[in-house]
């Protein structure tokens, strides 16, 4: 028999929901750093945290991770239950909730969207999370189709959830105009970085050999998004070029944008840096491992984030806990997100990007720097508590109703 969780109970079973998104790597470190902050936050409390994930848990268990396992199961059906249900215009049941109940879980989190039917749920919690708006902002980089769903998915997780996260002040606001009738559900809570938990390991020297890298290099560490805006850097660097100036850059990310089947912005960042005879300065090394891509990122010079959109830098923050210099779109979560960042630029603006670098590149470093990341790592490692605390505060307040 399924143990029945109501929200007047004292809150003992937290629930994770891990559901990766295909071409989305930073989405999978979202869901392990929550996992971290809020494990860490349970200790001692008498609360259990579990993360519900779709791959076998046994692959899961020497994960390092301060939570329990447990496996998303399909739902079961009665004999007869799911023809009925198509034949009334009912949705499936949900596996997720039927896992959640098993397991005596009365908050989940960071739900994303709804699968099969929530009805009948209620007496489990949902705090949502919506990372951005950028199809509303953005929308040609979107077809109407995605544009539909992302607005229908948002909405039910705005009417359904009893607290939406954003990651930051901006999204907020976001969150706010697209439904106002829900403001009042919205919570800020920007995320540390992985790294507060899981430090740096390995020899970023020997990483650089291996992708024969030149000692002096600025990094661009973002998935190849048509958003993301690589094309500004490459007409800063060029323009650098012709001006008898050179910066090596180093681009990494999966090189496919799912919202275009033509991979059309990966063509015309390639062409791009043909045409303009940079193949010598500007290298893409594509998806490369995380411990890799750590070590990239300690030993730049510095670190650029030209995108047009965020609701909170993965990258940026990555960036901030290991102490390396950032430059930075001027767009407004940047602004929140990175106040410290030693150059801003417009999106648009390539020969601003060139005369913030040639400003500021003799003065800075190559890393690592020991005593600048330990100093760095400790800031982010206080903020990782805060986060914590934030996290399981919003979980209380989910489950008793409040928001």
């Amino acid at each position: 028999m399924l143990r029945s969780v109501h929200s007047n109970d004292v809150l003992r079973h937290i629930g994770i929901v891990d559901r990766p998104t295909p071409g989305w790597t930073a989405g999978g470190n979202y869901i392990r750093m929550l996992s971290q902050s809020l494990g860490h936050a349970c200790q001692g409390t008498g609360m259990d945290v579990f993360l519900l994930s779709q791959q076998d848990p046994r692959h899961l268990e020497n994960n390092g991770l301060p939570v329990k396992m447990a496996n998303i199961k399909a739902p079961t059906y009665l004999r007869g239950e799911r023809r009925l249900r198509r034949l009334m215009g009912l949705p499936d049941k949900s596996g997720l909730f039927q896992t959640a109940r098993e397991h005596g879980i009365s908050v989940l989190l960071p739900l994303q969207h709804f699968d099969g039917n929530p009805a009948g749920s209620f007496d489990i919690k949902i705090i949502a999370w919506i990372p951005d708006f950028q199809h509303v902002y953005l929308p040609e980089f979107f077809s109407e189709v995605e544009r539909r769903r992302r607005d229908v998915a948002f909405r039910a997780l705005a009417e359904r959830a009893s607290l939406v996260m954003l990651s930051s002040k901006n999204a907020l606001d976001h969150f706010v105009r697209f439904v106002p009738e829900h403001a009042k559900k919205g919570r800020v809570v920007s995320f540390p970085s992985l790294l507060a938990f899981e430090a740096p390991e390995g020899d970023p020297v020997y990483t650089r050999q291996k992708f024969n890298l030149p000692v002096k290099f600025a990094l661009v560490a973002n998935q190849f998004w048509r958003h993301k805006n690589h094309l500004v850097v490459i007409e800063a660097i060029d323009e650098l070029r012709r001006k008898g100036m050179r910066i090596p850059v180093v681009m990494t990310g999966l090189p496919v944008d799912y919202r275009d089947a033509t991979n059309q912005p990966v063509s015309e960042i390639l062409q791009a840096i043909a045409t303009r005879r940079l193949t010598d300065q500007i290298t893409i090394l594509g998806q490369v491992m995380y411990a890799d891509l750590v070590n990239l990122m300690r030993m730049a010079a510095v670190v650029i984030q030209p995108s047009r959109f965020e609701g909170w830098s993965t990258t940026v923050q990555d960036a901030r806990a290991l102490g390396r210099p950032l430059i930075c779109s001027d767009i407004s979560v940047h602004r929140e997100q990175a106040s410290d960042a030693i150059g801003f630029f417009p999106c648009d603006r390539g020969d601003i990007l060139a005369g913030v670098l040639a400003e500021i590149w003799n003065d800075v470093e190559p890393g690592p720097s020991t005593a600048i990341e330990e100093e760095a790592l400790t800031r982010e490692r206080e903020f990782a508590q805060h986060h914590g605390r934030c996290i399981l505060s919003l979980c209380q307040e989910g489950h008793a109703g409040l928001g």
